[in-house]
């Protein structure tokens, strides 16, 4: 897995919802005193003139008229810093899908005036916060998180959330860590998005071990969701953790997590990591029986050598048999025969020893000698002292040297002349 790709995909995902931006580094200290005076400040009232333009605007935009309340507002030139305040931030919210670009500019100049009530100012900083998050102007809407924050004295984990995305945007990830947990510490419930977010900070920045952490987190959070163990687990790996990474894939296929072609073989290349080969061929055996992964040369050799590793040697000639027939696999039908024979099977090893040497072997020596063994362990001397010979003429004379003293002396105790 690509984890460029993985954290930008689970940034995606924490930002549903997230129209905007978020904040700077510093954590923004409000002034009580300030904004208890604000609150309790009267609301004003726009200017007559302005007031009757405002009112036909908000019937127009109400009916659905948006080109129409437009077009009634851009005219007003109001003089009263109130006036200018309330037609530009109406206006300016109606052009957001319009004209981006300049929505901003009458929405930013209306909160500098900061002259609206406490409710729409405070209303009025959000949004612009959003619209720039919405354009991809990280800095500007941190510097309005900034004041939403200082004006409202606020603990919003919403912001937070998006204080935390906006420093990833921009690349400056150690800031990441602390609006996220302030998110956290501030949600009513856990949310995995503010994990995400650290999560993802902390792998930008190579400390995997933290990484680890947030993810176990994570994991005992919201253990239905898949994805919490399998990426776990593949930071386990990259962690050189295997034996954790093993538990956890197994414990996450155990509850019906895994369910893909990759994910089944990568569990059973861990088993095989982990010295559990059995396991891994039944695993595969299971989901190759079953149509998930395909009868192929991967496949069946998998099963075998892990079948012939668990010293599960009836199954492993089983698989080898398949592939050598399925293949046309000389070296297949070598490997059945070798099972075969650490079964005591030596009638059927000769009949794969001689499929192996039909269709063709590189080491055709190793085929000879292991015949000589499956003919003797069944009385036939002749036959292995046969194989002794075409053993040293292909290359194995150690082992042929070995196996021709015993085969001439079973042979002279049974009368047999060879």
């Amino acid at each position: 897995m690509k984890f460029s790709k993985l954290t930008s995909a689970l940034l995606m995902a924490a930002a549903v919802g997230i129209a905007a931006a978020p904040l700077s580094s510093a954590i923004a200290a409000p002034d009580a005193a300030k904004i208890a005076e604000r609150k309790a400040k009267k609301s004003q009232a726009v200017g007559e003139k302005a007031g009757k333009a405002i009112a036909k605007a908000f019937e127009l935009y109400n009916a659905g008229d948006v080109k129409g309340a437009i077009a009634l507002l851009e005219p007003v030139q109001p003089t009263a810093d109130f006036d200018k305040a309330y037609v530009w931030r109406f206006l300016g919210q109606m052009l957001i899908e319009k004209d981006q670009n300049r929505a901003l500019s009458l929405m930013e100049k209306a909160a500098k005036l900061d002259v609206l009530s406490f409710n729409d100012q405070r209303d009025l900083l959000r949004t612009v916060a959003d619209v720039n998050t919405a354009a991809g102007n990280w800095q500007k809407a941190l510097d309005f998180y900034n004041k939403w924050m200082d004006f409202t004295g606020e603990k919003d984990a919403t912001v937070e959330l998006r204080i935390a995305n906006c420093y990833y945007q921009m690349k400056q990830f150690a800031k990441v860590i602390a609006p996220a947990d302030r998110a956290i510490a501030a949600l009513p419930k856990p949310s995995k998005d503010p994990y995400t977010m650290k999560f993802a900070a902390y792998y930008e920045l190579k400390q995997i071990k933290k990484a680890i952490e947030v993810l176990e987190t994570l994991l005992t959070l919201f253990p239905a969701e898949k994805q919490n163990w399998v990426y776990l687990g593949q930071f386990y790996l990259m962690d050189e953790q295997p034996e954790k990474a093993l538990a956890i894939f197994d414990l996450a296929y155990k509850q019906g997590l895994l369910k893909s072609e990759n994910e089944i073989k990568n569990l059973a290349n861990l088993y095989n990591q982990g010295n559990l080969p059995y396991y891994a061929a039944s695993l595969l055996e299971k989901h190759m029986n079953a149509g998930l992964l395909k009868k192929d040369r991967t496949n069946l050799t998998s099963i075998a050598t892990s079948y012939n590793a668990s010293r599960e040697f009836a199954k492993s000639a089983k698989y080898f048999g398949i592939l050598g027939e399925l293949e046309k696999d000389g070296d297949a039908y070598r490997r059945q025969g070798d099972s075969l024979t650490m079964i005591d099977k030596h009638g059927d090893a000769i009949v794969a020893f001689n499929k192996a040497l039909d269709l063709g072997v590189k080491e055709r020596g190793k085929v000879h000698a292991s015949m000589i063994g499956a003919y003797f362990y069944q009385g036939k001397m002749r036959e292995a002292h046969q194989q002794v010979q075409l053993a040293r003429q292909h290359g194995q004379e150690k082992i042929a040297n070995s196996w021709a003293g015993w085969v001439k002396e079973r042979a002279e105790k049974k009368g047999i002349k060879l």
